[in-house]
């Protein structure tokens, strides 16, 4: 199942992400996926029996960037304890790798000012 992060709130330390499908009994895989074709990361939840994917849009990348290092917690009960190093993992895999396709690269090193 595809899960949509349609709102974020900031505060001071944590980052509360929003969707209209419910995230109870997931738990984060931890890991991330791209989707270069409609520019999204794709972050890897577990219900034990299926995984789904919690969509980032280009529209939310901003705001991660802007409050890297504050805690991620989605639809107030889930916090994504590895979010952090497996999105950094995935910029750096980025960075420079055409493969991803000339376009999402750019965007994605001009947003997450990656040199």
């Amino acid at each position: 199942m595809r899960i949509y992060v349609n709102e974020i709130k900031v505060t001071e330390d944590i980052i509360n992400c929003y969707t209209e499908a419910s995230t109870e009994g997931l738990e984060e895989a931890g890991q991330m996926l791209v989707d270069s074709d409609n520019y999204s990361f794709a972050y890897i939840l577990d219900d034990g029996e299926s995984y789904s994917y919690l969509i980032f849009v280009q529209e939310t990348w901003s705001m991660l960037h802007e409050n890297k290092g504050k805690k991620i917690i989605v639809n107030d009960n889930l916090e994504l304890q590895q979010f952090e190093r497996e999105f950094d993992y995935i910029l750096e895999n980025i960075q420079g790798n055409l493969n991803y396709g000339k376009e999402f690269v750019s965007v994605v090193e001009d947003t997450f000012e990656l040199d």
